[in-house]
This record gives C-alpha cells, structure tokens and sequence, in this order.
C-alpha cells in the first residue's frame, strides 16, 4: 500500500504538533521546561538521530509502521524508536541511569530534559556541569 504523498505530510504534520503538545503538557505539569533556544549539543544529537534513522540500524517496536506518529527516543539507547504505548522499552540500565549522556561519567543527579524533534521526543540526561555548559540549565 503506497502512502500518498499528502496524506503522508499531514501525518507528519499531525505527529509532529502532539510531540509538541506532549511537551507543553508535561511542562504545564511542572515535570519540564520549554525552552526555545536551540543548543548546539541538542542540535548534534538531532543530526546523530537523523543519521541514524537515514542509515540504520534503527530499532523499534512492533507499533510503529510506515505512518508517521509520534514516537519516543532517548539518547542513551541509539537506534531505537518506541511508540507512547512501549516507552519502557527505553528504560536506562542500572549503569546507565546514573550516567551524564554528553560526558558519559557517572552522576548524581541527572538533570533529564525532553526535544521535540519534529515528531521524535528524544529524551536525555546531563549532570549538572554538562547541562550549563550544553545552554540547558534553567
């Protein structure tokens, strides 16, 4: 079945505006903050990402097919794609839970934060010398 090209950019379209009301959502809550400046080591994650998701391997759960939908991604699991329904499947290791995703040195705390990059949350953790000098601390 061939997805025709203006349907496929209005599901784009669509999955990308509920990654960008998922996070305005959880920012109401309190359980994030919106920023609106670009930082340049947000800005090499997404092309890692993109990279990745042009070249493979890419990973992802049974749920996710050749529609466009928002989908979930984490920094410390490369490759991998989960729909809202199989989030857990990014869940960090033991090790890695207490682990900076732009020094890799372990840390306590991790200061978690989420990107909407169209329609991919990707989620990651700094500590906090990594977030200041990434333009991430509030």
């Amino acid at each position: 079945m061939t997805i025709h090209p203006t349907a496929l950019a209005d599901q784009a379209a669509a999955a990308s505006t509920e990654a960008r009301r998922t996070l305005r959502r959880l920012a109401a809550t309190g359980h994030a903050r919106l920023t609106v400046t670009p930082s340049p080591w947000l800005a090499e994650q997404t092309t890692t990402l993109t990279a990745r998701l042009l070249t493979g391997p890419v990973r992802s759960c049974p749920h996710i097919g050749v529609s466009p939908r928002m989908v979930h991604a984490a920094v410390w699991t490369p490759g991998l794609l989960a729909c809202p329904a199989c989030v857990h499947l990014l869940t960090p290791t033991p090790d890695e839970d207490h682990r900076c995703d732009r020094c890799r040195r372990p840390a306590r705390p991790l200061h978690l934060g989420t990107a909407a990059i169209g329609p991919i949350l990707l989620a990651y953790g700094l500590c906090t010398p990594c977030q200041h000098a990434a333009g991430l601390a509030p």
